[in-house]
C-alpha cells in the first residue's frame, strides 16, 4: 500500500491561500501530489481554526450622519470608550437580546387592534346612519347619544395614541438599558 504524502504547514497555508485567489481543488491537488479531499479538508480545518481561535475574518460597514457619529463618539467618551470598532463589536454580541421579539409589546398591540376594529365599527354605524338620512332627504338624526358616541370614540382615539407612544417609548428605553449597560461592560472590562 503506497504511502501517502503529508502536507507541510507551508503548503497548507499555500493551499488555502491559491483557494481565495479562486484556484480549483482539482488544480492544487494535482500541484500538490494529494487527493481533492485532501484540499478541501484543508480548507475546512482552516475554516474551523479561525472560528475556534476567535479570528475575526468578518467585516460590519455602516454609514452614517455627522451628527449621528458626533452623538455616538460622545456616548464613547461618556463611558471611556477608546476605540469605535470595539463598541460595535461589543453591542453587536450583546444585541441578541436587545433584538428579540417582544412578547408583551405583540399582546398589546393585538389588544389595541381589537380596540380600533371596535372603533371602526362604530364610525361605519354612524356614517351608515347618517347616510340613510341623507338618501332620504331628511336630516340625520343626531341626538345626544350619537354625539356622546363621537365624542367617546375621539376620546378612545386620542387615548389609544398616547398608549401607543407610552408603549414604544418604555420599550425603546429599554432597549437603550441594555445598549447602554453593554457599553458599560466594555468600559470596565478596558481598565
Amino acid at each position: 500500500m503506497p504511502s501517502r504524502r503529508r502536507l507541510s504547514d507551508l503548503e497548507r497555508l499555500e493551499i488555502v491561500r491559491e483557494t481565495l485567489k479562486g484556484v480549483s481543488s482539482a488544480v492544487l491537488a494535482k500541484r500538490y501530489d494529494v487527493t481533492a479531499r485532501t484540499v478541501q479538508y484543508t480548507i475546512h480545518r482552516d475554516k474551523h481554526r479561525k472560528r475556534d481561535s476567535g479570528i475575526r475574518t468578518e467585516n460590519v460597514s455602516v454609514t452614517l450622519t455627522p451628527d449621528e457619529l458626533h452623538h455616538f463618539d460622545t456616548l464613547l467618551s461618556r463611558h471611556g470608550i477608546k476605540y469605535r470598532s470595539d463598541a460595535l463589536r461589543r453591542l453587536i454580541q450583546s444585541a441578541n437580546g436587545v433584538f428579540q421579539p417582544d412578547e408583551m409589546l405583540a399582546d398589546e398591540l393585538r389588544g389595541f387592534r381589537a380596540a380600533l376594529n371596535r372603533v371602526g365599527n362604530n364610525v361605519t354605524q354612524i356614517a351608515k346612519r347618517m347616510n340613510e338620512a341623507n338618501n332620504k332627504g331628511m336630516r340625520p338624526v343626531f341626538g345626544r347619544a350619537s354625539l356622546a358616541q363621537i365624542r367617546s370614540l375621539a376620546g378612545f382615539v386620542l387615548d389609544f395614541a398616547d398608549q401607543v407612544d407610552l408603549l414604544t417609548r418604555r420599550r425603546t428605553d429599554c432597549v437603550r438599558l441594555v445598549a447602554t449597560d453593554a457599553l458599560k461592560e466594555l468600559a470596565n472590562a478596558e481598565e
